[in-house]
């Protein structure tokens, strides 16, 4: 059994044990953390398993969250198939972004994916018809299961189902890390020239991993509109796609548990700093800055690093 099995009962109580505190402050923290962890996982396939840097990932979360919202309130559709189709819909656009992007080599992809995501903050911002322009939508109706009285705007009650979804992204990414495909993507982050030569499709590859990714983004997007059900177009900015970069980075690129962590860190000591006023980013930055110079592994090194230091 390695280290992640045997730790993963006693992070799974920790992670259970708030429930038992009744605050729904704390349960709702832990929510907003891990719907950002399933975001920040989806950015990890494409920044740690292809990568490939793009700044045009929060386009695919604002997409999700507005596509299941509006079938939701303006088409009568369910609300357990409207956040699949707000995943299909990131999907198929992360299909048709990749199909134009992912030949190109070098920076231009990731100024390629911003152009994207400022096409799309755009269309969001003026389509006032449908997205309500800056206003954003509001009432977004909650995931509810009336029978049993569970309402899913409530964070006594959302808390463990994003758990669960949690815990079944992080079992697909793990299943993905150790299949073909997977390691099809570290051979082409490592050399794509030497992956290429023993018959790794690349232009395949990547926008197999491209499109899993966006997909998960537009999930992940569709489930914060429902939990929060309040969305502006402001999902689709730079701020958002800077802070899931923060997530990825910081925890630790191409391993499954950094993303979670990076979520935890970003979500917990952005609100810690609230009483610091104007001086909150500043500070928040310096300790990223700090993380980076010291950890530029990201948090989850320090784990790597304990099993080492017993060795001779």
């Amino acid at each position: 059994m390695n280290r992640w099995q045997q730790a993963a009962l006693p992070l799974g109580l920790l992670c259970l044990a708030p429930l038992a505190l009744g605050n729904d402050y704390v349960l709702h923290m832990l929510c907003l953390w891990a719907l950002y962890s399933l975001l920040a996982l989806s950015l990890n396939i494409v920044v740690g398993f292809l990568g490939e840097l793009t700044f045009g990932h929060a386009a695919f979360f604002g997409v999700g969250a507005y596509t299941s919202a509006l079938l939701v309130m303006q088409a009568g559709w369910p609300l357990w198939l409207a956040p699949l189709a707000g995943a299909v819909l990131a999907g198929a656009l992360g299909w048709v972004i990749g199909h134009v992007s992912l030949r190109i080599i070098g920076p231009q992809f990731a100024i390629l994916t911003l152009g994207f995501g400022a096409i799309t903050l755009t269309i969001t911002n003026y389509w006032v018809d449908v997205t309500r322009g800056p206003m954003g939508l509001s009432q977004i109706p909650a995931f509810a299961v009336p029978a049993l009285g569970w309402d899913f705007s409530r964070a006594a009650h959302m808390y463990p189902l994003a758990l669960l979804l949690l815990g079944l992204v992080l079992y697909g990414c793990h299943a993905l890390q150790h299949s073909r495909s997977g390691r099809a993507f570290v051979a082409l982050r490592e050399n794509p020239a030497l992956a290429a030569s023993i018959g790794i499709d690349v232009f395949r590859t990547k926008l197999l991993g491209f499109v899993a990714a966006t997909a998960l983004a537009g999930f992940s997007g569709a489930l914060y509109a429902h939990y929060l059900r309040v969305i502006t177009p402001e999902l689709m900015s730079l701020s958002y796609m800077s802070a899931m970069l923060i997530m990825v980075v910081i925890g630790g690129k191409g391993s499954l548990i950094g993303p979670v962590l990076g979520a935890l860190l970003y979500t917990f000591m952005l609100e810690a700093l609230r009483s610091t006023g104007s001086w909150r980013m500043v500070v928040f930055a310096a300790l990223l800055i700090a993380c980076v110079v010291f950890l530029p592994g990201g948090l989850v090194s320090l784990w790597r690093r304990r099993p080492a230091q017993g060795k001779p």
